[in-house]
């Protein structure tokens, strides 16, 4: 059955994106993205919520370290994106 999952993006035009999207946790993989720039964005964490959903942290090819440390201080949930 599928769950609406939260997507935060590290890199690429949508860096700090938080978007919401379908997935089915029985599928053999984890969601992707295709960014705006036609890049594919694919998941590196995961996060359980507490209210029994998942956050996904989706990379974008060209992600910064920067970028992507940045993403996973908001992943753990100690900053809003921005």
């Amino acid at each position: 059955m599928e769950e609406i999952v939260e997507c935060l993006i590290a890199g690429g035009p949508q860096h700090g994106l938080k978007r919401r999207q379908l997935w089915d946790p029985q599928c053999a993989g984890p969601p992707v993205l295709a960014s705006d720039d036609g890049e594919v964005c694919t998941a590196a964490a995961r996060r359980p919520s507490r209210y029994g959903s998942s956050c996904f942290l989706l990379l974008h090819p060209r992600a910064t370290g920067q970028q992507i440390l940045a993403m996973m201080h908001v992943l753990s949930g100690n900053t809003a994106p921005g």
